[in-house]
């Protein structure tokens, strides 16, 4: 029995210790918790919520979000109603099953980083002693580094299904530019020229809003061949915009992604190719470059990454070894 700090004993039972030392340590943990009012024993949903408040006023918007996005979406589902004092090592490993099963490795291991940070928030803010995740450890399990894409053959295959115009050149764009997806999405038809066969890249989609590019360098200007302008000019001709109006949507409004997604899949399955992600299609255009000789530094500054060695560590298995 521990006694609350209203003055009434409550019975708690646990199991499982290996020696009695270990149930020594954890009954002086429980006597210590059970002395916190109520109030100190909050859900985890509420502790993340003032993490995610205290960390919005300390970093970039973009990394708030990114962090939001693992709550709202990965922790939140699992924990939300779960007092943070009741959460056990236990939970953790089970957290983790469950991640493996419906993510890649990498992000399960992001996933249990946030984790650990929300609960070593609660240990500063005296609502914790210890802190579960660490101790449980993240995920030792390695990334498998292969690569998802597609050949030229297999992108023709999956091309010739399409009975939709603006989707069709949307597809060739990403296949031809290796543009992220929500860069893609963003430009508007002041962003094309068709005197250069160039597309501006100088803002992106993220969270259904317009922001600024990935980093610095993800501002560009990529040139397009021929095929793929050919198709935007028909476009062009068939709705005469106005030059602020999204390429890829109507007017004001771009493709939402939920829908570029159903349509995404829907032609995969008429094309029976194997599917890929959408933004495998940039792996797709860097193998493609790759496979027509193009330089690393070619590839580097057409997929907008910061520095060339970003580009050399994801596809250098791509170049043939030359001894």
């Amino acid at each position: 029995y521990v006694e609350t700090k209203d003055g009434k004993r409550k019975k708690v039972m646990r199991r499982g210790f290996k020696t009695q030392s270990e149930a020594k340590k954890a009954e002086a943990e429980l006597i210590f918790n059970a002395s916190f009012e109520s109030s100190d024993n909050p859900t985890f949903a509420e502790i993340a919520k003032e993490y995610l408040e205290w960390y919005k006023q300390r970093r970039k918007t973009s990394s708030y979000r990114k962090i939001e996005s693992v709550v709202r979406i990965r922790l939140l589902p699992y924990l939300k109603n779960k007092r943070i004092q009741d959460i056990t090592k236990r939970d953790v490993m089970k957290l983790q099953n469950e991640l493996l099963n419906k993510y890649e490795i990498n992000s399960a291991k992001r996933t249990h980083t946030v984790l650990s940070s929300i609960l070593n928030y609660a240990i500063k803010m005296e609502y914790l002693t210890r802190n579960v995740a660490r101790e449980v450890g993240n995920i030792e399990a390695r990334q498998d580094k292969r690569m998802e894409y597609w050949t030229l053959d297999e992108f023709k295959k999956f091309i010739k299904h399409f009975d939709d115009l603006m989707y069709m050149a949307f597809f060739m764009c990403l296949f031809f530019g290796g543009f992220r997806k929500g860069e893609l999405l963003a430009i508007t038809w002041k962003d094309v020229n068709f005197d250069d066969n160039t597309i501006d890249i100088n803002k992106t989609v993220s969270r259904n809003k317009i922001t600024s590019p990935k980093n610095e360098s993800s501002n560009r200007v990529i040139k397009m061949p021929n095929h793929t302008m050919n198709l935007l000019r028909q476009l062009k001709l068939k709705r005469k915009p106005k030059l602020d109006y999204f390429v890829f949507g109507e007017f004001y409004d771009h493709i939402a992604e939920t829908t570029l997604d159903r349509r995404y899949d829907e032609y995969i399955k008429k094309s029976k190719v194997k599917h890929i992600r959408i933004h495998d299609f940039r792996h797709s255009h860097a193998s493609y470059l790759i496979n027509n000789g193009y330089d690393i530094q070619i590839v580097s500054k057409r997929l907008g990454h910061s520095n060339v060695s970003t580009t050399l560590d994801i596809y250098a298995h791509l170049y043939p070894n030359k001894e």
